[in-house]
C-alpha cells in the first residue's frame, strides 16, 4: 500500500516509515470522497467538512485574496470566525500575512506549507493581522495548501490549530493529497461552467460548447448531451451517434480509474483527462468518478502552436511542448493536467526554457515561440 504511494511523494525512505496504515487508510477513504460529483460551491463545503476528519483541526477555510485592493472572500467550517468586523480587519491586515506574502512574491511558491515554515514565531508574533486577528481567534497554527485561481491573485486551503502545531507527517500528508486536491478543484470549476452553461442555454442566450456524459455505475451511457454524442461519433471511428455504449478505449479508462480509487492504487496519481487527438483539434475528457454516478465533461479545443517547430531553440521534445502550452497561455497547473505531469516538473521545464532561450518570463517565451512559428511551414 505505502509503495503506490512512494512514486507520487518527493521523499525519503524514513519520511515513508513514519506514515502509518492507519493514515494511509484515512487518505484513501478521503480521495474517493474527494471525487464524488460536485459544482465549485458544494467542493468547498466538502473540503472543509472533510478534510479535518484526516487533519485534525480546530478550523478550516478555503480564501481567496487581493491584497493590493483589500478584497478577499472567506468560507470557514465552523463558520463562527466570519463576522463583518473580522472580515473587514483581514481585507486590511492580509498584505502582513507570510503566506499572502510568499504567494505574492516568491517566483516559486511552495504548494503545502506551515505558516512557521516561513516566518519565524517571533516575527510573525508582532504583527497587526497576528495580535489582531489571528491569535484572539485561536488560528496561530496553520497549514496552508495553495489552488490556483483566476478570480483574485492569492487563493488557498488551510487547517488552523490553537497552540498545538502541525507536525510533519501531517504536513506530508496533505502535499500527498494536494494533487488530488487540484485535480477535484478542477473538476468541480469546469462542472460549474456547464452548469452555468446549461442554464444560460435554458434561457436562450448562448449555445453550449460543453459536453456531458452522464453514466451507469457499469459505465453505459445514461443520458449525452447532444454535442457529446457528436464529438464521441466523431473522435471514435465506427461508433455510432447513437449509440448507448461508450467506445471501447473509453470503457476501459473509465473502468480503470473507477477500480484504482476502490484500491491503494487511488493514492498514486489524480484522475488525468483523457485526451484524444484530431487532425487539428483535439477532445479533452474528464472523469467524474462518484461511484453511483459516473460523469464525464467533455470540450474540444484547438492547438495553438504545434511543438516540433520549437525544438529548433535548442529544446528537447518536452520542452517543447511545454514552450508551446505556456505561449498558449495556459498555468503551469494547467500544463501539468495536459502532459501529465506534476506542477513541480512543469516549473522545472519552464525554468530550463527560460535558460535557453536567455528571457526571464513568460511572456518573452511566448512571443520567441511565436516567432519561431511564423517563420515555419505550417
Amino acid at each position: 500500500m505505502l509503495a503506490s504511494i512512494r512514486h507520487l511523494a518527493d521523499t525519503s525512505e524514513a519520511s515513508m516509515g513514519r506514515l502509518s496504515q492507519r493514515s494511509t487508510a484515512r487518505l484513501l477513504a478521503f480521495i474517493r470522497g474527494l471525487y464524488v460529483l460536485r459544482d465549485r460551491e458544494r467542493f468547498i463545503s466538502h473540503l472543509l467538512s472533510a478534510l479535518p476528519t484526516v487533519i485534525p483541526a480546530d478550523v478550516a477555510s478555503f480564501n481567496e485574496a487581493e491584497p493590493v485592493t483589500h478584497r478577499s472572500r472567506t468560507w470557514m467550517n465552523p463558520t463562527d470566525p466570519l463576522t463583518p468586523e473580522n472580515i473587514r480587519t483581514w481585507n486590511a491586515l492580509m498584505h502582513e500575512h507570510p503566506y499572502v506574502a510568499h504567494q505574492t512574491r516568491s517566483p516559486h511558491p511552495r504548494p503545502v506549507v506551515r505558516v512557521s515554515d516561513l516566518a519565524p514565531r517571533s516575527d510573525f508574533a508582532r504583527t497587526a493581522v497576528y495580535n489582531e486577528l489571528l491569535y484572539p481567534l485561536g488560528l496561530e497554527e496553520q497549514l496552508l495548501m495553495a489552488f490556483p485561481s483566476h478570480r483574485m491573485s492569492v487563493s488557498g486551503a488551510g487547517l488552523y490549530r490553537h497552540r498545538r502545531g502541525f507536525s510533519e507527517e501531517e504536513s506530508f500528508m496533505v502535499s500527498i493529497l494536494h494533487p488530488h486536491l487540484l485535480q477535484a478543484h478542477d473538476n468541480a470549476e469546469r462542472l460549474t461552467k456547464v452548469l452555468d452553461d446549461l442554464r444560460a442555454l435554458e434561457r436562450g442566450v448562448v449555445e453550449l460548447q460543453r459536453g456531458l456524459v452522464y453514466l451507469t455505475p457499469e459505465g453505459t451511457v445514461r443520458l449525452a448531451t447532444a454535442v457529446a454524442r457528436t464529438w464521441l461519433h466523431a473522435y471514435f471511428p465506427g461508433r455510432s451517434a447513437g449509440s448507448e455504449r461508450l467506445p471501447h478505449t473509453l470503457h476501459r479508462w473509465v473502468v480503470e480509474h473507477l477500480r484504482c480509487l476502490d484500491a491503494a492504487e487511488g493514492l498514486s496519481s489524480p484522475v488525468r483527462p483523457l485526451i484524444v487527438k484530431g487532425k487539428s483539434r483535439r477532445l479533452v475528457i474528464r472523469l467524474v468518478p462518484d461511484r453511483s454516478a459516473p460523469l464525464l465533461l467533455l470540450h474540444e479545443e484547438g492547438v495553438e502552436l504545434a511543438a516540433k517547430p520549437l525544438e529548433s531553440l535548442g529544446l528537447s521534445r518536452r520542452e517543447a511542448e511545454v514552450l508551446a502550452w505556456v505561449a498558449g497561455g495556459k498555468t503551469n497547473p494547467e500544463i501539468a493536467l495536459i502532459l501529465s505531469l506534476s506542477p513541480r516538473t512543469v516549473q522545472t521545464y519552464v525554468d530550463r526554457i527560460f535558460r535557453k532561450l536567455g528571457v526571464g518570463t513568460r511572456t518573452a517565451a511566448a512571443a520567441t515561440a511565436f516567432a519561431v512559428m511564423t517563420e515555419s511551414p505550417r
